[in-house]
């Protein structure tokens, strides 16, 4: 940029401790054409004034000092004259806003005149140009993690003075956390390298993720300011108003990005207020760009920079309790704006993905919550995020928290109906949150606090909700009756007060429990209730029933169908993000019911339980309750595949990669659709109706009536009577009795 004639000020620019002044140094080290009489250079990390600045500039031209001080500016234009000089101004934070408009005179006045600047913080006039210089990319971008620039400025600075056997992958790998912890920044690493000695990698790693930072430079020959990141933050905050030093302060509490909304919460001010110092910090550096596609603008704070500002807060500990209760405050909000967006289809994707960039954000402010004995709103905000604690795989941990806030809202003897409905609340997700877990002993132990709770507060739908999972329990202890008993129970109760997302969820569970029994309606509820989840626009709970409906079809011996229901459910939760245990349990159920007759369907099948395996231990979930079907299934194709001669077969990609979710989801998806097969009997026509068309062409053709297909089907009778006329249109039939015929002629086929 020095080489373009029509740069004429350039700012190198960026936060504390990046490297301004290291990379000014190296640039001009180089031959510079540009500035054939010479460089001038001045160091104006002293100077305070605009007085005293020019002086330092005067100075380095050769100007005597008792020039009176508003000429200086002048002298310096008349002593550079035409000259091709480059002037350098080094470490102009303090001083750059009182500098701008006599710089942008003096290039004016100086027509052959450049000037370079290293400054956190930007003169703000038009003939600047910017450099930004960011920190040392950190992470292993798909590389060995040593092979970064940021660890192998590490390594330099640890060789220098003390050790030389850093290079084996253990310190390596603490190495690169360390890196990372520190976000790149090259001070901040050569300062924390020379802590080594007495200290190994991993336990200066320990001490950094405690928020203890041992590191102090030993170089007698550098400036305080240089000798660590936060002598250079207290250095430029002598530049910083009082009212930009308060909001940074507050804002030194989050740990995750920071948005508008969230500086104008914490720092109790206006829209206009938030967005004008927030821009401030910015442009003096002391925040930096997060881009999230997508989405609005947000910034992050460097560790080291959150860490000197939360110091400086905790000196004063009312301010301190008032940043932390406003910040807690604020992801209470959140979590309320979540809940609604997460019912909206469309807003899903978006909520989930901005919640997962928040989470310890929100993990913190429930805390805050708890130690303050504020449980209710804790345990609200934890349930209201529910949908991304499962999705996000964060159940385990959640719960955790949840358990602290249930045990205390207990002990509290609740006698008002509405900390006995939240209470009751609670038991219940605590509940479901431990059977995910399989930790169905304690499970039960909660969700029967929860029923006591929900009849004494005459709450139908809750007693119903517990119904559901206190069979889902008994489904898996192996009593089916008792199962069954609870889901009708569930599916009336709820059907009663209207709640189709919880009664879908009652009804998958009569569906599996009357599979396991081996009834030829078992898919009846789970039918239904796709049908109601439709027309409510729950997508992702319809892939949830749609991934039970194949493994009830897969029961029932109907693979082909489940298969073709499985991948439905699959693209559903590729558009709208499943949850970790409902991406592998329909990766395990494609892999059950999809055709493996020919090497390369063998294959296809293997990858499906190889994606499956690495997800299940990826995300730490439990054994899957097909693993015994799913080990003999894998056997069986090994088996097939070692005799095949098909070169596709050998690669059964059993040993797979890390996966996503979604690419296992993609690569399940990439077999091609299997096209239904018309036996020797089979009318042609069958094979477009719908599941369930073709559940009410079977139940006409062994006699029943419409009222009788009705209740058994759990429809209404207008229902039926525009389901059959579909069926007939299809079939081309003018009467039930050619229906009949049609379905009977199939199967005698």
């Amino acid at each position: 940029m020095l080489h373009d004639p029509g740069i004429r000020l350039l700012t190198i620019t960026g936060p504390a401790g990046v490297g301004k002044s290291a990379l000014a140094n190296a640039v001009l080290a180089t031959t510079v054409p540009y500035a054939a009489d010479g460089i001038i250079r001045a160091d104006l990390a002293s100077t305070g004034s605009r007085t005293i600045a020019w002086r330092q500039v005067a100075a380095a031209l050769g100007i005597g000092g008792d020039a009176a001080a508003l000429a200086l500016p002048e002298l310096v234009g008349s002593e550079i004259g035409d000259r091709e000089l480059l002037l350098v101004l080094d470490n102009c934070d303090l001083v750059a806003p009182l500098l701008s408009t006599d710089i942008a005179a003096l290039l004016r006045g100086c027509p052959a005149l450049r000037v370079l600047l290293t400054s956190r913080i930007s003169l703000e006039v038009y003939a600047e140009h910017l450099f930004p210089v960011a920190p040392f990319p950190v992470g292993s971008g798909g590389q060995t993690p040593y092979s970064s620039v940021a660890v192998q400025l590490f390594i330099d600075r640890v060789r220098a003075h003390y050790r030389s056997d850093v290079l084996h992958g253990g310190e390596l790998h603490h190495i690169a956390e360390i890196c990372e912890l520190l976000d790149g920044v090259p001070l901040a690493i050569e300062v924390t390298a020379r802590a080594v000695g007495t200290l190994s990698p991993r336990a200066l790693l320990e001490q950094l993720r405690r928020g203890a930072h041992p590191y102090n430079s030993r170089l007698l020959d550098v400036p305080t300011r240089h000798q660590s990141v936060p002598g250079a933050l207290s250095w430029g905050d002598q530049a910083l108003s009082a009212e930009e030093r308060a909001l940074l302060q507050r804002l030194a509490v989050c740990e995750t990005s920071i948005d508008l909304p969230t500086a104008q919460r914490l720092g109790n001010l206006s829209l206009m207020q938030a967005a004008r110092r927030l821009d401030s910090l910015v442009h003096k550096s002391l925040l930096v760009s997060a881009k999230r596609e997508g989405g609005e603008p947000e910034f992050r704070m460097l560790t080291a920079t959150r860490n000197y500002y939360r110091k400086r807060l905790a000196q004063d500990p009312e301010e301190q309790a008032e940043a932390r209760n406003r910040h807690a405050d604020h992801y209470a909000k959140f979590a309320v704006a979540a809940e609604r967006g997460l019912r909206i289809a469309e807003e899903r994707a978006h909520w989930l993905a901005l919640a997962q960039t928040r989470l310890a954000d929100i993990r913190t402010a429930i805390r805050r919550l708890q130690a303050k004995g504020e449980h209710a709103t804790a345990v609200r905000t934890l349930l209201a995020l529910e949908e991304a604690w499962v999705v996000h795989n964060e159940l385990r941990e959640s719960a955790g928290i949840l358990s602290r806030s249930v045990t205390a809202l207990e002990a509290a003897d609740v006698r008002d109906a509405r900390d006995a409905a939240l209470l009751a609340d609670a038991l219940e997700t605590a509940g479901r949150w431990a059977m995910a877990g399989e930790e169905s002993q304690y499970a039960r132990a909660l969700l029967t606090r929860a029923a006591e709770l929900y009849r004494g507060t005459g709450d139908p739908g809750g007693r119903a909700r517990v119904a559901t999972l206190q069979g889902e329990l008994l489904r898996r202890a192996g009593d089916a009756e008792a199962a069954q008993r609870q889901a009708e129970f569930a599916v009336a109760e709820l059907d009663a007060i209207g709640d189709v997302r919880n009664a879908a969820t009652a009804r998958r569970l009569l569906s599996l429990v009357r599979a396991a029994s081996g009834k030829p309606d078992a898919e009846a509820p789970l039918v239904r209730a796709l049908e109601e989840l439709r027309a409510l626009e729950e997508p992702y709970a319809r892939a949830v029933a749609l991934i039970h409906l194949a493994r009830v079809r897969l029961a029932t011996g109907r693979s082909a169908e489940a298969y073709t229901t499985v991948r439905e459910a699959m693209e559903i939760l590729t558009r709208y993000v499943g949850g970790p245990a409902d991406v592998v349990l329909a990766l395990e159920t494609a892999a059950r019911s999809a055709p493996s007759g020919g090497g390369t369907e063998r294959a296809h099948v293997l990858r499906l339980l190889g994606l499956a395996k690495a997800l299940r231990e990826q995300h730490e979930l439990p054994p899957s309750v097909d693993g015994a079907a799913l080990r003999s299934l894998a056997d069986q194709l090994r088996e097939a595949t070692g005799d095949a001669a098909d070169g596709d077969s050998g690669r059964t990609a059993t040993a797979v990669d890390t996966p996503t979710l979604y690419s296992a989801l993609a690569t399940a998806l990439s077999a091609p659709v299997p096209k239904p097969v018309a036996g020797p009997g089979t009318d042609a026509r069958l094979a477009g109706l719908t599941p369930r068309q073709h559940q009410i062409a079977e139940l006409v053709a062994e006699g029943m009536t419409n009222r009788q297909i009705a209740r058994s089907l759990e429809l209404s009778e207008w229902t039926v009577v525009n389901h059959l006329r579909q069926v007939m249109n299809k079939l081309e039939c003018p009467s039930r009795v050619h229906v009949t015929r049609i379905v009977q002629q199939t199967a005698a086929g």
